[in-house]
């Protein structure tokens, strides 16, 4: 029988028939895989704690002819404390979306997967901003992809902006020069220093990111309007921030987010 074993993090989910549900299991070894989880939604089914959305573990997965189906799972980590605060929840529900759109079925992505694992794990257990968390996750999101805005470059003469008293950002390219672009709102130099040592990371020192209000603001505004305008399905990935924007308005996080 062709069972595979993989580790890997539910992204979403769709409840099916009574008691199933299908899963979106992002994982290292094989990239995106859906498949049916039979009865996970019963009380006493072995896998109902995993078939949730943030679930890490170490999947068997019987793929046939017909849609694969999940077996077992061995639950690594749920990072429960997401769930627990409407603002990291948010935050996260976004990110699950964007991996979840970026990873092809059956393309393995490994770049990818450890920076939605590492966002995740300082989420839950780190101690910075979520804003900031997110700011970083998204700058390096995007180049991972392969659509990283220019930062130190004008994204259309292509010239070193750097020493310019004026730079702009344009959601069509990144930064751009006075000379090019006359219109739009100027974007700070600390702000495009943030985003360019963000980018210098690894991943697993993204908890080190510490912004202003101003420059926090001032970048998430800009990668905002970019991820919109760049990926087709950036904008309905990040409709899900307007909760950032203001204070949340329910005191506790939803037990279950049907993705």
């Amino acid at each position: 029988m062709p069972v595979i074993c993989a580790e890997g993090i539910v992204t979403r989910y769709a409840n099916y028939r009574e008691s199933d549900r299908i899963l979106s299991i992002f994982t290292i070894q094989y990239g995106r895989l859906d498949a049916k989880a039979r009865g996970c939604r019963k009380p006493q089914s072995p896998l109902v704690n995993a078939c949730q959305p943030f679930v890490f573990g170490q999947f068997e997965i019987f793929t046939g002819k017909e849609k694969a189906t999940v077996n077992a799972c061995d639950v690594r980590e749920t990072f429960y404390p997401i769930r627990e605060d409407y603002e990291r929840f948010s935050i996260g529900s976004v990110i699950l979306r964007l991996c979840h759109d970026a990873a092809p079925e059956n393309e393995p992505n490994e770049a990818l997967f450890s920076l939605l694992y590492h966002t995740l794990s300082f989420l839950s257990y780190g101690q910075s901003n979520p804003q900031d968390l997110f700011c970083c996750f998204l700058i390096r999101y995007l180049n991972t992809i392969g659509y990283r805005p220019s930062i130190t470059a004008c994204a259309q003469c292509g010239r070193d902006i750097r020493g310019d008293a004026i730079v702009r950002f344009s959601a069509r390219g990144g930064a751009v020069c006075n000379a090019c672009v006359q219109h739009g709102e100027p974007v700070s130099k600390t702000a495009l220093e943030g985003m360019r040592r963000m980018l210098m990371m690894e991943d697993a020192e993204m908890d080190r990111v510490k912004l202003s209000d101003e420059v926090r603001a001032e970048i998430l505004r800009a990668l905002t309007a970019y991820t919109e305008s760049s990926l087709e399905f950036g904008a309905k990935a990040l409709n899900m921030l307007q909760s950032m924007q203001t204070p949340a308005q329910h005191a506790n996080t939803p037990a279950k987010h049907d993705e």
